[in-house]
């Protein structure tokens, strides 16, 4: 039966249109846009997995590449960049106000592919792949180009150490092996005892925090044994932790100092000499021992966001937006504030590849996302919300960029000793 208004199959019937004669001339420029639209998708369509894959192919075959050719400043010249800021004892500023250069993963200079990987990547998919992948994974594991002790010549104080015990030896690791991290602790030392009046953060993370095992709680009485000049970590940071902060029962008594009211006078003796803050990532996994009461756990004494992207843009937006969080939450009086700034390849959109394909290592990011974020209008404002401005190649001289950070963190300190000098001071007069 046929519908009145409608076909056979259903649909509406509409009037016939009037064919219309298109000349020859204008029928062949439209075959041949069409063609060239055509060849160029398809061309398009080649050449963005051609371009990746060769990108990937030439960072797997140049497996000692870094992509940069400079180590950055290696001239010492910050070796002292709190001890000489005229009133600072005065002042006494806590330590959770100061302004700090950070170094993210402090000894990862060490790391060299013919070493392998640490025990825990082993057993995973990295471990797996790396005879094929050894290349990529090295770019995005080295993050610093010098030992830590140049590093803190070149005036980071925040340092965070990444470790793993491998058949009985302490090893700098970030999935790819370093040196034994003896080495790198004696730097630590041998900048302490060089420079009295100035103050160390220094961050341990177990690679092992994963998983629940025996390998961390060796750790505290490991770091005992490791001495410099014949005193150890221990030895710089007992000044301010008494003796009586471990109860009985293996916990910490209420005597501690809480990291909040932790001041530069505490930690330097007055001024008198270096000082060292140390802290723990997870810290439960090391349990309690008789070293216990010198570590303060980072994830409770500090609020720090990893943002785990690669596209400077987006880091940028994404400290903006912690920044102001921490502000309008007056964070400062909770304890330490870190400004994780380092890009992360795990997080990375298809989009943030092919905008810095041609970067490829964390070293080569760095060095131009932290010129890019020491420039921003909004530098000031993220020093004051998170006075520990922490990245990779914290030395970096791309951009002069080691210089001018010491110099902006520099100024910052200098004004917070000019605030705190005036009459009727408060610590909320640094945040106004």
């Amino acid at each position: 039966m046929k519908i009145e208004g409608k076909g056979n199959d259903g649909y509406v019937n509409r009037p016939a249109r009037g064919i219309v004669n298109v000349p020859a001339a204008l029928r062949d420029r439209a075959e041949r846009n069409v063609r060239r639209r055509r060849t160029v998708n398809l061309l398009v369509g080649l050449l963005v997995p051609a371009i990746v894959l060769t990108v990937f192919l030439s960072v797997i075959c140049d497996a000692r590449s870094l992509g940069t050719d400079s180590v950055g400043n290696t001239d010492g010249a910050y070796g002292v960049v709190l001890a000489d800021i005229e009133g600072l004892t005065e002042a006494n500023p806590r330590i959770v106000d100061i302004a700090m250069l950070g170094a993210h993963d402090a000894n990862t200079f060490s790391l060299a592919i013919d070493n392998g990987v640490d025990h825990i990547a082993a057993d995973g998919i990295l471990g797996k792949i790396f005879p094929v992948s050894a290349g990529l994974q090295y770019r995005f594991a080295v993050t610093q180009a010098v030992s830590p002790y140049t590093l803190l010549m070149q005036g980071a104080r925040f340092l965070q150490f990444k470790f793993s015990l491998e058949n009985g030896v302490w090893r700098a690791a970030h999935n790819v092996l370093g040196r034994e991290l003896e080495k790198d602790v004696l730097d630590v030392l041998r900048f302490l005892d060089e420079h009295p009046g100035e103050v160390v953060l220094l961050l341990f993370q177990c690679t092992n925090e994963e998983e629940n095992n025996a390998d961390c709680p060796l750790f505290d009485e490991w770091l005992a044994g490791v001495e410099y000049k014949g005193k150890n970590l221990y030895d710089y940071a007992e000044i301010y932790v008494g003796d009586d902060a471990l109860a009985d029962d293996g916990s910490l008594s209420e005597t501690r100092t809480d990291i909040t009211d932790l001041t530069y006078n505490d930690v330097t003796d007055g001024g008198k000499q270096a000082g060292i803050v140390l802290l723990q990532r997870y810290a439960e996994l090391y349990g309690k021992n008789e070293y216990t009461r010198y570590f303060y756990d980072m994830d409770a004494n500090a609020l720090h966001r990893w943002h785990s992207r690669i596209g400077c843009s987006v880091l940028i937006d994404e400290i903006d937006d912690y920044a102001t969080d921490l502000t309008e939450m007056r964070a400062y009086r909770f304890g330490l504030r870190v400004n994780q700034t380092q890009a992360a390849f795990s997080g990375a959109t298809f989009g943030d590849i092919l905008r810095d394909i041609g970067e490829w290592s964390l070293l080569k990011f760095a060095s131009k996302y932290n010129v890019e974020l020491l420039e921003n209008e909004n530098f000031s404002d993220w020093l004051k919300a998170m006075p520990i401005f922490q990245v990779d190649f914290a030395n970096s001289d791309y951009g002069d960029f080691n210089n001018r950070v010491n110099g902006a963190i520099r100024a910052r300190n200098e004004e917070i000793v000019r605030i705190l000098l005036g009459e009727g001071a408060t610590v909320a007069d640094l945040y106004k």
